[in-house]
């Protein structure tokens, strides 16, 4: 088989495997929570190093036509075990973490067998190779938005698998007649026509949403699975959008995203003056309605909701009669469907002049806003989906952070007011403890915070209110005079400046109390709660993090991948060692180790970290995600391609190189980053993306030499036998490298996180350095 062919062979290999890493996680977001997703979609990608070293050991094919019958044998056992993947959970409604663990880890398994044959077989070639690889990977990460937001995930893995069946059947040797070979290509051309004609119209059936406290679909109602029926729904990059309506009642519906983050959707006729009496009392029984009660005409000039979802908080805005309402929405699909229901809800996305919604994240809007707001409101902000493309999850929410709050506060007017409403009474404290910081920060006295607080404390949905400036004792005043018509029966306010004799013993009173009297410092309160109470920042945004410290579910996962992988390097030492038949260079043999095994690790470090901080000036996290990642693979696969003209020679000293170049390229990009892209932050998003691109790029090229120079080594050093168990570990630890990026980040941030995947290039170099010198 030519070269070219068998680059095609991998581009078309690594579409796919990113592809269906991307969807899978789209689909294990619906099933699971985000750690019960993290921690399945690491172990199955884990799979690919696993089928590397499993090849290693089982497969001993080395002659040209052996290897590729093994391809087309495995290549088509890949295609089958996607359709059984998807088959079995839709079919079985299989939502037991271990049974999907396993149906997930059998394609990414059966790919390590294929990459680790294809690396072997064309050593040769490793630098071409690799830049195919990854040139596939940077299509897969952009066809994949294309395939959620066409096909649906489903339908999205049949396509993939019928795509490699077609590569399998055009690239390889066959013993069918021409007339069968016929036949069979023109129904998976024809299959693959009706799934693109189908679109998102799921043929299998709807995947699952697993039972699990975080899944709001089942929670909405005591007997919610019973009443309940999905009306629509609608898979993008973002996730599955659920609209929901009840069998008990149509005054609401409900909006999901992957099961979670309930949005209300309520009945409205549209006349912002009558709207029912049965509406208002629905409206005011939540938290962040009662905060409108106490507005005079000069504070509802303009409103910016975050988040609006089913349009809740644009409905009591409408009908408070704020006078400009703007709402930003990072969920298209939530912003289509409401359109859509313009009969059941009143048009309150279409037929309101002073209404405007806009497709964006939040804080990014925010950043690149120039218009002044008198409230900014946002509820329930949730990110228990997985809000990455690739294995590189988490609970991210730069929406509330100290730099966010900030942000917020420059973006009202002199006398406007945030309003936001959280989950439970412990991320109440940690908003007002991350609020105050905020505060400190832009040089207000740490008592005159308190006077800028209002707070609706309840255990569900409380809400704060937090003014640019103090409130007046004459505000309060005429807020008192407010709360006497307020029923008891509606949420109550439960702390108002100037009023400590006569605060309720509640959490965050007590908290607030213990502070203004001087009982105890803020921090000497944080340091003794019994959860993490911290102010949350950018470089640690995880403000949904309850218990201190890293995660004991990734800890154990990491130790679990660190051990799996001194099993792998040991077992192979020691079988070489016990056997002697044949002289090798021990040294040389124990660099190519640590080679990869850096590599894998450090890349996936300054992978996750350099994003995450990136994400914030390009905005909605999963697409920017996949620019970022196109990004970057692009880059790498130029690296790799024209590397044989920089590495071939003076191996040890052009890798020296190479690596001091990331090390100094890499801090530089992390300390001068912020000071152009602020700068660019009012540009489009393309115009972002290409600059981040061309920021980017310098780096990436680099990082796309060192692995297929270790390729190329152990061609060099005869070592080609021992490919597939080091591309093995490399991807063992590639993993190991994931699930530590998440534990330093969330701990110490992801500076640290970043510098310490530098460190392990720091290794190579220091390395590569004693081997030139002996």
């Amino acid at each position: 088989m030519n070269n070219k062919k068998i680059y095609l062979i991998l581009l078309t290999l690594s579409l796919s495997i990113i592809s269906f890493e991307i969807i899978s996680t789209r689909i294990s977001s619906v099933i699971f929570v985000s750690n019960y997703a993290f921690l399945i979609l690491s172990l199955a990608i884990l799979g690919i190093g696993l089928g590397s070293i499993y090849a290693h050991y089982k497969i001993k094919a080395s002659e040209a036509d052996e290897i590729i019958k093994l391809l087309k044998k495995y290549i088509t056992a890949l295609s089958f075990s996607l359709i059984a993947f998807i088959m079995l959970i839709i079919l079985f409604k299989i939502t037991n973490p271990f049974l999907y663990f396993l149906l997930q880890t059998a394609p990414f398994f059966i790919a390590g067998i294929v990459y680790s044959q294809i690396y072997k077989m064309y050593a040769s070639v490793g630098f071409r190779l690799y830049a195919s690889d990854l040139s596939g990977a940077a299509l897969g990460a952009a066809t994949s938005i294309l395939i959620l937001n066409r096909l649906g995930a489903s339908n999205g893995v049949l396509f993939i698998s019928l795509l490699l069946l077609i590569i399998a059947s055009y690239s390889f040797p066959n013993n069918f007649s021409s007339s069968i070979k016929y036949i069979v290509n023109s129904f998976m051309f024809l299959f693959i026509a009706f799934l693109v004609i189908k679109g998102d119209d799921e043929l299998l059936g709807k995947i699952p949403i697993g039972y699990y406290p975080e899944k709001d679909f089942y929670y909405v109602y005591p007997d919610a699975a019973n009443i309940s029926e999905i009306e629509e729904s609608r898979w993008s990059i973002n996730g599955r959008s659920d609209l929901v309506k009840y069998k008990n009642q149509d005054l609401v519906k409900q909006l999901f995203i992957d099961g979670s983050a309930g949005s209300q959707m309520y009945r409205f006729g549209g006349d912002v003056k009558s709207p029912g009496s049965a509406l208002g009392r629905l409206l005011v029984q939540h938290s962040t309605s009662i905060p409108f009660l106490f507005l005079d005409e000069d504070e509802k000039k303009s409103m910016l909701v975050i988040g609006p979802g089913g349009g809740k908080e644009i409905l009591v805005g409408l009908i408070e009669g704020v006078k400009e309402i703007y709402g930003v929405e990072v969920n298209s699909d939530f912003v289509q469907i409401v359109k859509e229901q313009k009969e059941f809800n009143g048009g309150i996305y279409t037929d309101f002049k002073n209404v405007r919604i806009e497709v964006d994240e939040g804080r990014n809007y925010i950043k690149r806003t120039d218009k002044k707001f008198d409230l900014i409101v946002m509820a329930l902000p949730s990110t228990e989906q997985l809000q990455n493309i690739d294995n590189i999850a988490s609970n991210e929410n730069y929406l509330l952070t100290v730099e966010a709050i900030k942000d917020y506060l420059s973006r009202l007017s002199q006398n406007g007011k945030l309003i936001f409403t959280v989950h439970n009474r412990w991320e109440l404290i940690r908003l007002i403890v991350t609020a105050i910081y905020a505060f400190e920060e832009t040089g207000i006295n740490e008592r005159d915070v308190f006077n800028r607080f209002i707070i609706i404390g309840q255990d569900y949905a409380p809400t704060i209110v937090i003014k640019k400036t103090a409130f007046s004792g004459e505000e309060i005043n005429k807020i008192k005079n407010t709360l006497k018509k307020i029923p008891n029966s509606l949420p109550q306010v439960t702390y108002l400046p100037y009023n400590w004799n006569q605060l309720e013993q509640s959490p965050e009173n007590r908290f607030l109390s213990a502070v203004y009297e001087g009982i105890h410092s803020i921090e000497e309160l944080i340091d003794k709660d019994k959860y993490d109470i911290s102010p949350v920042r950018d470089d640690s945004p995880f403000f949904y993090k309850v218990n201190r410290g890293a995660p004991q579910d990734l800890l154990k996962l990491f130790i679990a991948i660190v051990l799996s992988g001194l099993f792998v390097v040991i077992i192979p030492l020691h079988n070489i060692k016990r056997t002697g038949k044949e002289r090798i260079d021990g040294k040389k043999l124990f660099y190519s180790i640590l080679l990869f095994v850096c590599i894998g690790t450090g890349f996936m470090m300054l992978e996750i970290s350099l994003f995450q901080k990136l994400i914030l000036y390009l905005g909605i996290p999963t697409i920017s995600l996949s620019v970022l990642l196109s990004s970057l693979l692009i880059g790498m696969g130029l690296g790799s391609f024209y590397s044989p003209k920089i590495i071939k020679s003076k191996f040890y000293y052009r890798l020296i190189i190479v690596t001091l170049f990331i090390l100094i390229y890499g801090i530089a990009v992390f300390i001068f980053y912020p000071l152009i892209l602020d700068r660019a932050v009012g540009l489009n998003l393309a115009s972002r993306a290409g600059i981040i691109f061309m920021l980017l790029l310098p780096l990436a090229f680099m990082l796309g030499i060192p692995f297929p120079a270790g390729i190329h080594f152990l061609k060099e050093n005869n070592f080609e036998k021992y490919i597939p168990w080091l591309y093995g570990l490399n991807g063992i630890m590639s993993v190991a490298g994931s699930v530590l990026a998440v534990i330093i980040s969330i701990t110490f941030g992801f500076t640290v996180s970043f510098l310490i995947g530098l460190l392990f290039y720091s290794v190579i170099t220091v390395s590569s350095w004693k081997a030139v010198r002996r």
